[in-house]
C-alpha cells in the first residue's frame, strides 16, 4: 500500500508527498499475475507472465483515481547451469543455479489522462515501452534447509511520451524449511530479506519533479503449502528502512498469494518418436 497527500490542485500537475497519518487519501496497487513455464529439455524452460492491474486512490478531494486493466506482457527464458539433483538424486547436499532473460511487451495501457490532461505513469497498468529483464538463482538444500539468493535487474526504455521510468537492481535472501506434516501435505515456512534500488524517472530526458532515487529494505515472512501437484504460497512484506534521493510516495506494505499447478510430465517413451523404421 502506498499513500500521499494532493494539495497543488491548481497547480498544472499535483505533486506526492509523504503520508499523512492525519489525512484520508490512499493509494493502493494489487496485480493478478498468470504465469506458465514450459520445459523444454532437463536444463532450459521458457516462461509467460500476463499481469492484470488494480490501481485505486481515494482522497478528500477531486484527484480520485481508478485504472483497472491488462498490464505488460513478459516473455523470458531461463538456462540451469547446474542442478545436482540431474546428477546425484539422493544427494545430501543439493545445488541450483538458474540463469533468466526475458522482455516486457509494452500491452498494458499507458496512456490514460485525467481531467487535467495529466498522465500519471506509476498509476497506469503498463509502462508504454520495451523493458529487459535479467536474473539469477542460487538454492542450496541440506536436510529439509533451503537458503535462497537471487538477483534482478530491469532495463526500461523511453516510451512514446519520453516518459522513462528508473532502472530496477535487486537482490534477495531467502531461507525456508521443508517440514512434512501428517504425511498429507509439506508445509515451508519461509522469511528473508530484500534490498532494492530504483534510479530517479525522466521525462524529456530530465529528471522527473517525483520518483527520485530510492533505495529500500525489506524484510518478508511467509509459507507455502504444496499437495502433490498443488502448491499455495503466502508472503508479507514489511519495508525496514529506506533512503530517498528527493520527493517519494511512501512504501508502507505488501502481500501476496501464490498458487501453483504442475502439470504431470508425460514418459519420455510416450514423447519421443518410434525409431523402429530408421
Amino acid at each position: 500500500m502506498q499513500f500521499h497527500n494532493t494539495t497543488a490542485t491548481n497547480l498544472p500537475y499535483h505533486q506526492h508527498y509523504v503520508y499523512d497519518p492525519f489525512g484520508s487519501s490512499a493509494e493502493t496497487f494489487s496485480t493478478i499475475h498468470i504465469e506458465a513455464r514450459y520445459y523444454i529439455n532437463r536444463r532450459s524452460f521458457l516462461m509467460v507472465n500476463l499481469p492484470f492491474a488494480f490501481n485505486e486512490r481515494i482522497t478528500s478531494d477531486t484527484l480520485n483515481m481508478n485504472e483497472n486493466g491488462l498490464g505488460d506482457l513478459i516473455l523470458s527464458g531461463g538456462y540451469q547451469l547446474y542442478n545436482s539433483k540431474l546428477f546425484k538424486p539422493d544427494a545430501k547436499l543439493k545445488h541450483i543455479v538458474i540463469l533468466q532473460g526475458g522482455v516486457r511487451v509494452p500491452t498494458g495501457v499507458s496512456d490514460r489522462f485525467n481531467e487535467i490532461n495529466e498522465a500519471e505513469p506509476h498509476s497506469l497498468p503498463g509502462y508504454g515501452s520495451i523493458g529487459f529483464l535479467f536474473s539469477g538463482l542460487y538454492w542450496l538444500e541440506v536436510e529439509g534447509f533451503q537458503l535462497g539468493l537471487s538477483g534482478y535487474y530491469t532495463l526500461n526504455r523511453e516510451n512514446k511520451y519520453t516518459y522513462r521510468f528508473g532502472n530496477l537492481i535487486q537482490s534477495n535472501l531467502q531461507v525456508r524449511y521443508h517440514l512434512p506434516f501428517v504425511s498429507v501435505f509439506d508445509a515451508i515456512p519461509q522469511t528473508g530479506l530484500i534490498w532494492l534500488s530504483q534510479n530517479q524517472d525522466y521525462m524529456n530526458d530530465r529528471p522527473s519533479p517525483e520518483y527520485n532515487e530510492v533505495s529500500r529494505t525489506i524484510f518478508y515472512v511467509g509459507a507455502t503449502v504444496q499437495k502433490g501437484k498443488l502448491q499455495a504460497e503466502f508472503n508479507y512484506h514489511l519495508p525496514l528502512s529506506a533512503k530517498v534521493e528527493g520527493p517519494q510516495i511512501d512504501f508502507k506494505s505488501q502481500w501476496q498469494l501464490r498458487f501453483q499447478y504442475n502439470i504431470p510430465q508425460r514418459e519420455a517413451k510416450k514423447i519421443l518418436p518410434n525409431r523402429s523404421g530408421l
